[in-house]
């Protein structure tokens, strides 16, 4: 039990988690290791565990493999029976791996020192470390640090888990983890989750996430059970916090690892239980605040009212008052941050402009990344109640939080999108602007956000590079010279609290702090400065893609090729310049050197649309061979299953199609462009059930304003005779058209059939009764929404008549009959064109027929009144105006006989 909690207080970062009652039960060994590492110790344990070990010696080791097979051999032979003893140093490599490259101070020794290498051997275990770190053609990062040690790291894990390693040939079907909360042993369950994390971590070295890592280690944090195998082990006293704590971990590395592979879709369930396990509350809400020093009156803006749990903020332990230093704004013109006067909806007397009419429901939807009020009443009491200006402090945890759902925002909406903007700034203004001590991860990651959004607005963007700066600087790793006055040695920041929740927040390296400040600059045409720091990062592809994106693509392919001379096994490199020229044996090279997915996507495109210099024509079974094999080695690219599944669409593969569509609502449930490709591969299969449910989900997810999509789901729905979604259907249509093709958008043959159906039914005698749904609901749309958009058409006004008729109105369905004739009769052509002409005394013998039949009934005013008193003098004069009008063209026509015959009846 007592290894169990020690390895639960590693994961949680934690040694206030390992009882004093406890530590006689753990050997002092591991719990003297365990203690270090947990107080930043890292080089010490490493130092002491490796002494008796001779891993590397005065051998010459030339391939990636042979370094591979030497190090499993040596950690093996060490460990093998000493698992506890193998964990706690692959999370003391782990960790100063990630302290080395991500969090900083640099550490007093580098891994080469501490393995005692020499000079020469430094060199070349640097190349093949980074080699094996090197995923699918995909090169790690050159310049990272201690790349040894992560290899090792990744070893012991693999090693501790019992599971195969993704250093050798990969399988071309490798299984995915299982964890099983009753069978998996605890300290096994301990090794998974180190795994996952140290996989991430390799990932964050690579451009973009390729191969079976990504599954790997989704698979591994896809359950919960990877907490409840652990706590099974653990004391009954101890079980429910650490059971707690571990939870929270779990969610918020969930969500961070779905950032990591691009599912960002699938954090919104984890963000939600980890809400309710912190009972965290939050909503953005509108609230009325100076932004300038000269502003008089108070302007609407967005604010994020944040609480969390008095029991998380009590628990929680104190964080250093050294935090990175957070630049003033300097302005003559704006306010350091805006400053609220009232939270809530404006007073009546002020709503001057009349809002849109919205549907603003009741309270608050907290199953979305932002639970909005709309009102003042929507707003929890507890929240409420807070100063807008002062706002409480928030527990770490929710601190991340929010990080995290500001990067599911970036992630899955348009950039540099207004709304957008004001939403991520409310954000992180929540995060900055708390009373209290902050975390300094937390607190440079929101100061880093908020410059990313700064940057981008002419009147901060002075403000937001200094800050972006001053970042990079305070990690203290590999500037040589700073632009920024260094702080005081007394006042650096440990590495314990910069290390403390780094496996929760998304891992930001520094060459990609430095790489999005180089963007930044060559943004604002500083590109001086831009270029010094990709020469400094050795950023070859990236520098490649900045000159081939500015139209300088010669400069860029003299880059590429000066890097594949150096590295031959580059195979990013090779594709990148295979989209600069189009060129698909490039693209086929980079797939023989390192299997790299991207070129075999860019061959794809190339065969589904061939230039016109390459004299080829489209050819389906290229483009599907080469998705094929892409998505064998990566199934977690949804744009790649998406484009699979349109080719399948296109070539007639109806069942392949279907597939591919599948695999792509799974990784994202909100797409509805999937849903209805989806659904359109049912109806070629003929499962219209299905397609049905696939074209509900469409409506309902990110596009619900797509009237195609309402469309193909009216017409399924007709096939299925589900008259009440054909109705839903064909009323969305109408709201989503109108504003564009006017009465156009009426679907005038489902219009007549839902009459049709509506009027066949027993209209409710007695007071008392109701309507059926279908009733009201078709009733609401054909008499009180159609009015609103026909104008010429008068075959709709007569299903309008028709339905008022039915309703017992013939006052309303008698107005229905003159305003059918008029749009008729005033047409245009009537006069010119035999078709109009006897539609309009099909319209007139209509009108006629209505007063006749509908003229003495019972009128609108009850008993005495009647619907029309002179109807047959308004016969008359209708059958007159018309013969009048046709009587130079169509007098010897057939119309004129008919009109002719009815005056006569009359």
């Amino acid at each position: 039990m007592g290894t169990v909690v020690l390895q639960a207080a590693l994961l949680l970062g934690s040694e206030r988690a390992i009882p004093t009652e406890l530590c006689g039960e753990i050997d002092a060994t591991c719990l003297g290791y365990a203690k270090l590492i947990l107080g930043g110790q890292h080089e010490v344990v490493i130092g002491e565990i490796l002494k008796s070990i001779n891993l590397i010696g005065d051998c010459s080791i030339e391939e990636p493999q042979e370094l591979y097979r030497r190090l499993n051999t040596q950690l093996a032979e060490r460990f093998e029976k000493h698992p506890n003893l193998a964990l706690l140093l692959a999370v003391a490599l782990l960790q100063s791996f990630i302290q080395s490259n991500f969090t900083g101070p640099a550490p007093t020794q580098s891994a080469y020192q501490i393995l005692s290498c020499s000079s020469l051997q430094k060199e070349q275990l640097h190349q093949l470390s980074v080699s094996l770190l090197s995923v699918l053609g995909q090169p790690a990062y050159d310049l990272c640090d201690d790349a040894i040690f992560l290899v090792m790291s990744l070893i012991l894990l693999e090693q501790t888990s019992k599971q195969t390693s993704l250093f050798v040939d990969i399988p071309e079907e490798l299984s995915t983890v299982e964890i099983s909360a009753i069978e998996t042993p605890a300290i096994v369950a301990c090794a998974h989750w180190w795994r996952a994390r140290a996989l991430l971590t390799q990932l964050s070295l690579l451009p973009e996430p390729s191969g079976p890592h990504p599954i790997v280690a989704s698979s591994i944090l896809s359950s919960i059970d990877l907490v409840y195998a652990i706590t099974k082990e653990l004391p009954p006293h101890l079980k429910s916090e650490l059971e707690n704590q571990l939870g929270i971990s779990y969610y918020l590395e969930n969500v961070k690892c779905s950032l990591a592979t691009n599912t960002e879709h699938l954090c919104l369930p984890s963000l939600i239980k980890v809400q309710k396990l912190t009972g965290f509350q939050f909503v953005l809400t509108g609230a009325r605040a100076k932004r300038t020093k000269y502003q008089q009156e108070a302007r609407s803006g967005l604010i994020i009212l944040a609480n969390s749990s008095p029991i998380t903020v009590r628990d929680q332990e104190k964080d250093s008052s050294f935090n990175p230093e957070s630049f003033a704004l300097e302005s003559d013109y704006l306010l350091e941050r805006p400053i609220f006067q009232s939270i809530g909806d404006e007073p009546l007397d002020e709503q001057i402009v009349k809002r849109p009419k919205i549907d603003q429901g009741s309270g608050i939807d907290e199953e979305k990344l932002l639970p909005v009020a709309l009102r003042q009443e929507d707003i929890p009491i507890d929240l409420r109640e807070l100063d807008p200006n002062n706002q409480p402090a928030l527990a770490n945890h929710d601190n991340i939080q929010l990080l995290l759902r500001m990067q599911v925002i970036r992630q899955t909406t348009p950039a540099q999108n207004p709304m957008v903007e004001q939403e991520l700034s409310a954000i992180v203004g929540r995060v900055l602007y708390q009373s209290g001590q902050k975390n300094w991860t937390l607190f440079s990651r929101g100061l880093w956000e908020r410059s990313l959004i700064e940057t981008t607005k002419a009147k901060t963007v002075e403000r937001g590079l200094l800050q972006m700066q001053s970042l990079v600087e305070e990690l203290g790793l590999k500037i040589k010279t700073r632009l920024l006055p260094q702080e005081s040695e007394g006042t650096q920041v440990t590495n314990v609290e910069r290390l403390k929740f780094v496996h929760q927040v998304p891992f930001v390296p520094r060459w990609a702090l430095d790489a999005k400040l180089a963007e930044k600059y060559m943004s604002l045409g500083i590109l001086k400065s831009a270029v010094e720091i990709y020469e400094r990062l050795s950023m070859t592809c990236e520098a490649a893609l900045c000159h081939a994106a500015a139209g300088d693509e010669r400069t860029a392919e003299e880059m590429l090729i000066k890097r594949i001379q150096e590295n031959p096994k580059d195979a990013r490199a090779y594709s990148i310049l295979g989209d600069i020229r189009q060129d698909p044996d490039l693209w086929v090279k980079s797939w023989d050197i390192g299997k790299y997915v991207n070129s075999k996507n860019a061959l794809a495109r190339y065969f589904y649309n061939p230039p016109a210099s390459s004299g080829l024509k489209k050819d389906h079974s290229a483009c599907l061979k080469h998705l094929n094999e892409s998505l064998r080695l990566y199934p977690l690219s949804f744009d790649t299953w998406f484009f699979y599944g349109c080719v399948g669409l296109e070539c007639g593969r109806i069942e392949l199609a279907a597939e591919a569509f599948t695999r792509c609502v799974s990784l994202d449930a909100t797409h509805s462009l999937a849903w209805s490709n989806l659904s359109a591969a049912f109806m070629e299969l003929g499962k219209l059930k299905e397609a049905h449910s696939c074209l509900s989900k469409a409506t309902s997810s990110d596009s619900p304003n797509n009237w195609r999509i309402w469309d193909n789901y009216m017409l399924v729905s007709i096939k299925l005779n589900l008259w009440p979604d054909v109705l839903l259907a064909c009323r969305k249509l109408v709201e989503i058209r109108k504003g564009k093709v006017g009465e156009f958008s009426i679907d005038l043959p489902v219009v007549e059939k839902l009459v049709e159906l509506l009027v066949t039914s027993e209209f409710p005698s007695e007071a008392s009764a109701r309507l059926t749904h279908f009733q009201s609901s078709c009733m609401e749309f054909i008499c009180e929404i159609l009015p609103g958009v026909v104008t010429t058409n008068s075959r709709c006004w007569k299903q309008v008549a028709k339905v008022e008729l039915w309703r017992k109105r013939p006052w309303a369905s008698l107005d229905c009959y003159e305003k059918e004739y008029r749009a008729m009769s005033h047409n245009p052509d009537l006069e010119f064109d035999e078709k109009v002409w006897n539609d309009s005394v099909d319209t007139c013998d209509d009108l006629v027929s209505a007063y006749e039949s509908l003229g003495e009934m019972e009128g609108k005013h009850g008993l005495g009144s009647l619907v029309c008193k002179d109807w047959k003098y308004k016969a008359r004069s209708t059958i007159k105006s018309l013969m009048s009008r046709g009587k130079n063209n169509w007098e010897d026509s057939d119309g004129w006989e008919r009109l002719v015959e009815l005056r006569n009846n009359l």
